[in-house]
């Protein structure tokens, strides 16, 4: 069933009818897709669809089903696309966050946001916390996420 819905996401994320009427634009494509890993464990320096992801190795993977720029390490995410401020993030963009040391250490988490709105600002990510471990939805205001907040990234237009 997994590998049937994997499919019908890819499809789905390709068709269009012209530039503003997408069956499904690419944010909502991004967001569905990533939503399809939702409960795959974390395991350091993987990217496994449906098996394991490390944090990067989750975005990569998503990112890459949309042809998004991405990359394999969460470092290199602090500078690709365009930098918004936080309150203009929008589904779709990147989240970055500095490592578990908080703001003085280097670039070490990122995950994908799939809402800002008047529910606050969600995310999806693969974590490595004991209290959400693996491909998990977080509510950025309801978490320890905002002492570690880095920046957010427009990936695309």
């Amino acid at each position: 069933m997994k590998k049937t819905l994997y499919i019908a996401f890819i499809l789905m994320s390709k068709i269009s009818f012209g530039q503003d009427n997408s069956l499904l634009n690419k944010a909502d494509s991004i967001v569905m897709f990533a939503k399809s890993q939702l409960g795959v464990p974390y395991k350091w320096a993987t990217s496994n669809p449906n098996v394991s992801f490390d944090c990067s190795g989750f975005t990569s993977f998503v990112y890459s089903s949309a042809d998004v720029p991405y990359s394999r390490s969460s470092k290199a995410y602090g500078s690709l696309g365009t930098k918004v401020d936080i309150e203009n993030s929008r589904k779709g963009d990147c989240i970055v966050f500095t490592g578990t040391a908080g703001r003085g250490s280097g670039i070490g988490h990122v995950g994908i946001v799939i809402s800002n709105d008047e529910n606050g600002l969600k995310f999806i990510h693969c974590s490595s916390s004991k209290k959400h471990f693996g491909v998990v939805i977080t509510d950025y205001y309801e978490s320890g996420y905002p002492k570690r907040f880095h920046s957010i990234r427009r990936m695309f237009p």
